[in-house]
């Protein structure tokens, strides 16, 4: 008889950070080696999958226009800002003016998110469709 694998939900950021790709299965923590889970831990943290959409959307804002748009907590904002930068998924640049003006834009590499964010999207309105079927 072969045994049936199951799957784990992931319910919670603990659950994701246990959760080991298959290229690293029985890998203590693959979080330094595995970039699929720093960047899945990463999108988890609140406002980071919102900033990426806001800036698809609007290509380039500064940080009252995001934080207008979030209605969240400027610390934080401000703290997934600058761990999006560290990740090369948004750009912030300084312009020498005065009062100093920073604008946020998403690098070309981030761009293509586009597309699955899309796809999460669909996703996401089918499953809750199906859930909600009698």
């Amino acid at each position: 008889m072969t045994q049936k694998k199951t799957k784990k939900k992931l319910n919670s950021q603990e659950d994701l950070l246990e959760w080991h790709c298959p290229k690293h299965e029985g890998v203590e923590n693959c979080m330094d080696e595995c970039h699929v889970q720093r960047i899945l831990c990463l999108f988890g943290k609140k406002y980071s999958m919102q900033i990426i959409r806001i800036l698809l959307k609007f290509e380039k804002l500064r940080f009252n226009e995001i934080e207008e748009k979030l209605g969240g907590s400027p610390k934080t904002i401000t703290s997934r800002l600058r761990e999006l930068e560290e990740h090369g998924l948004i750009k912030r640049k300084v312009f020498n003016e005065v009062p100093i003006r920073v604008e946020y834009s998403l690098t070309k590499h981030s761009e293509a998110l586009e597309d699955i964010f899309e796809r999460i999207a669909i996703w996401a309105v089918n499953l809750k469709n199906r859930q909600n079927a009698p």
